[in-house]
């Protein structure tokens, strides 16, 4: 797994600085979940052919930018185009629907 492309964000400042990209991931999870964990890999696997970064938010650290972001479970994965959210995955991550997104913007 290869997480150069993951950028562990914990403030607003950071947040906002990394949404400037046109088209983003956010990951929003916990140190304590195991799906996040089970989910995490693969979604690096599945960008790995893509030119884009990674935000990693965990909820229990920044409830603040969770709250922004209506997160209800975790994990949840958001897709970004142009600072619009386009594609939204919580729990049971669709990888398939996620990668023809992105193959879409990208």
């Amino acid at each position: 797994m290869n997480t150069e492309k993951v950028v562990y964000l914990n403030s607003e400042e950071e947040l906002e600085e990394f949404s400037k990209k046109e088209v983003h991931i956010l990951y929003f999870s916990s140190e304590n979940c195991n799906v996040c964990h089970s989910v995490f890999p693969k979604l690096v696997d599945m960008t790995s052919d893509y030119d884009i970064e990674i935000g990693r938010i965990d909820v229990n650290r920044n409830v603040k930018l969770a709250g922004q972001h209506l997160i209800f479970s975790i994990p949840t994965i958001l897709v970004f185009n142009e600072g619009k959210e386009v594609a939204r995955e919580s729990r049971f991550v669709d990888f398939e629907k996620l990668s023809r997104t992105l193959s879409i913007l990208l």
